[in-house]
């Protein structure tokens, strides 16, 4: 009927499925031979292929099964149901947001934001036309994928890809970064610069771009984005190591170590330790980062804090006064901090992040004790002596009583060596010595210049002279430059000192007894005086008278000098003209109870010197001649037949530098400049006398 086959005709174009005919044409294109075709393979290929006609008879006014569209089951519905059943889902899917994630990062967007619009009736028709195209086999193979696992409708054709290029773009800049490296560093305040390395971020964004496409065609709400990522050259496993190491190192704000000893503490403050430290390594790869302690800076930290901890011992110094001992100056311990033991303390404390440490610190214990005067034996004088300083000028007046009052009280123990510098200290300005005047030898010949502690040689000389009567053994002595009559001693020339701290030149004896020597020292206003307290020594002194050989006469012409120093109108007769010579002394100590003898000889060279006088002319007019060539000027100074003007020192060459232009300075130059020294001696320096030997004329060492 015609009828009939209308609808038969719908029916085939509505299914687009037509049932084969099996001839040997469409055999070939299923490329089964049909010499194969018999028995029991034509039974099974005919069951086949009447299961699948009546599948797609089935099916076709329907959706195939196992379809889905935006994520709903549309399977074995009519077009027109799957359109009622999408029509909702649909317009939610549009709207509903989905998320484009790296780790913890996320961008929102939905379907509609990137132009995507589709209605449920043509996502009905395009489920419907799944496993409906293409060659029957093709055909086949959708509808049994879709039977068996399922198959999506996509709506992605319809995304407008400049929206999504755009989303993809913001997206890169946002995310894509370079890899940065690990970074530790120290502040000098001890703040610790610690940067943790990271990996570098690309987008792939092709990749990232077709992850959306997929996940709209699939109904789906999550995209992972495609990120490839480019590790750092310093990873943290370099450096992490290291940082905690400097969090240990300076793990206390207030002060990552404190430094004791007993009650005392020093603590060492965060930017103080951080100072001491640096990073080495981590800067290629592979290499870790090390913490290193800076030996240098450490040693000089040590060095701050010895001089804090240290304390010189400090012997005893007395007074005797009618065979009883009083104390002038208590005896102190002395400490020293182990320097080399610190240094090693600090470094293993710190490496370790300990808080705490005890100081190294070595006892002193003084040689002599104020704790019991009576048991150092001291109760009778055993020589004395003194010299006059009359006529001096008033700054070497000043420096004898000075040095004179440093030296009192000083306890020589048995078998210890007294040394004139040593006990003196320092003759400077800053330790309140003043200008004065000495004598040198250059190139030009015999020199006065401008000398600080003007005045202690002969504070020297009054020591030297008990030391030498009363027998104990020569260390080290010098003579003057030339003779300085004020210095005999009971009659004798040639028993004179001269030292200079600057120039090495000291006076030193030992005491060899088993019985302490207090040396007690006083002034008056011409004198000096030297006292040796203990007991006598137990040996017989003998001295020769000297020896004057080499007798030079003085040049009797007088000599002027100019003095910038020295104001103008103020003139020093420094010294009378001197004649020169040589003298020799010979002493022998005999031991009480026999006993081989010691002998020394004492040798000294003075040079003849002209009469000298010291012209100022610091603020001198101009115009005006310092000294007038027809008179000599008329000394303003008071005579100084004895020289005690100046110390004549060998090979010392000190130059106060000049005072400011239009001042008027008095003798005592500059304060607070010390002086100078270094001119090269024209003549040979005088030379010690030898340790004492048994043997009547001992050579003598050299200086």
């Amino acid at each position: 009927m015609p009828g009939s086959a209308g609808v038969r005709r719908r029916r085939r174009r509505s299914s687009g499925f037509s049932l084969p005919h099996f001839n040997h044409e469409n055999l070939r294109r299923l490329r089964i031979r049909p010499a194969l075709l018999g028995g029991g393979l034509a039974a099974v290929l005919a069951a086949a292929l009447f299961a699948i006609t009546v599948y797609e008879v089935a099916a076709r006014d329907r959706i195939m099964p196992g379809v889905r569209a935006v994520g709903t089951p549309v399977g074995w519905m009519p077009p027109s149901e799957a359109a009622v059943q999408l029509g909702p889902t649909l317009q939610a899917f549009l709207d509903r947001p989905i998320q484009l994630r790296h780790q913890n990062r996320s961008w929102s967007v939905t379907a509609r934001d990137l132009g995507l619009q589709a209605s449920a009736t043509d996502l009905a028709a395009a489920a419907y036309q799944v496993g409906r195209d293409g060659s029957v086999l093709s055909r086949l193979s959708v509808q049994f994928q879709a039977l068996t696992g399922g198959a999506s409708v996509s709506i992605a054709s319809g995304v407008d890809h400049s929206r999504l290029d755009d989303l993809i773009a913001r997206i890169e800049i946002a995310l894509n970064r370079s890899p940065a490296d690990a970074r530790l560093g120290i502040a000098p305040d001890g703040a610790v610069d610690h940067v943790e390395g990271r990996e570098g971020l690309a987008l792939d964004v092709a990749a990232s771009k077709a992850r959306v496409l997929k996940t709209l065609a699939d109904g789906g709400l999550l995209v992972d984005l495609k990120v490839v990522e480019t590790p750092p050259s310093i990873p943290n496993e370099l450096v992490q190591p290291a940082f905690a190491q400097v969090n240990r190192m300076l793990g206390r704000t207030d002060s990552p170590l404190t430094l004791t000893r007993g009650q005392q503490s020093w603590p060492l403050h965060r930017a103080e330790v951080a100072s001491l430290l640096s990073i080495e390594g981590g800067a290629q790869v592979g290499q870790p980062a090390t913490v290193v302690i800076d030996d240098r800076r450490l040693n000089a930290l040590v060095q701050r804090l010895a001089a804090d901890v240290d304390q010189s011992v400090q012997n005893a110094r007395f007074s005797f006064n009618n065979g009883n001992l009083a104390v002038l100056r208590p005896s102190r311990e002395g400490r020293t901090l182990d320097r080399a033991a610190t240094a090693a303390l600090i470094k293993n404390k710190l490496l370790a992040g300990d808080y705490t440490a005890e100081l190294p610190v070595s006892a002193v214990t003084p040689t002599v004790s104020s704790e019991d005067p009576a048991s150092l034996g001291i109760v009778e004088r055993i020589d004395t002596a003194s010299t006059s300083f009359a006529g001096s000028i008033p700054e070497k007046r000043w420096n004898i009583k000075l040095a004179a009052e440093r030296l009192n009280g000083v306890v020589v123990p048995p078998g210890a060596t007294f040394s004139f510098n040593k006990e003196l200290g320092p003759t400077t300005l800053e330790s309140g010595f003043q200008w004065g005047f000495g004598i040198q030898t250059g190139r030009e010949g015999i020199q006065t210049i401008p000398s600080v502690g003007g005045g202690i040689c002969q504070v020297a000389t009054t020591l030297f002279q008990p030391v030498f009567w009363s027998g104990y053994p020569l260390e080290e002595r010098y003579w003057h430059l030339y003779w300085i009559p004020a210095y005999t001693s009971r009659g004798m020339v040639g028993l004179d000192v001269t030292v200079d701290e600057d120039a090495k030149l000291d006076f030193r004896w030992t005491n060899p007894t088993n019985d302490y020597i207090l040396i007690q020292s006083a002034t008056d206003d011409t004198n000096v005086y030297f006292s040796l307290y203990g007991k006598k020594p137990p040996w017989k002194v003998e001295v020769s008278d000297p020896v004057i050989t080499n007798r030079v006469t003085a040049d009797p012409k007088p000599v002027r000098e100019e003095e910038p120093t020295l104001a103008w109108g103020r003139t020093i007769l420094v010294q009378p003209a001197r004649d020169g010579f040589d003298a020799s002394i010979s002493r022998k100590v005999t031991p009480d109870g026999g006993g081989e003898p010691r002998g020394l000889r004492l040798q000294s060279k003075y040079q003849a010197v002209p009469q000298l006088t010291l012209v100022g002319t610091l603020g001198k007019p101009d115009g005006v001649p310092a000294i007038p060539p027809e008179a000599e000027p008329k000394p303003t100074e008071a005579a100084q037949p004895t020289g005690q003007g100046t110390d004549a020192r060998p090979g010392q060459t000190a130059v106060p530098p000049p005072p400011p232009s239009g001042v008027v300075a008095p003798l005592t130059i500059v304060p607070g400049v010390r002086a100078l020294s270094g001119q090269v001696a024209a003549t040979p320096a005088p030379t010690p006398a030898a340790p004492e030997r048994p043997t009547a004329a001992p050579t003598q060492r050299p200086q």
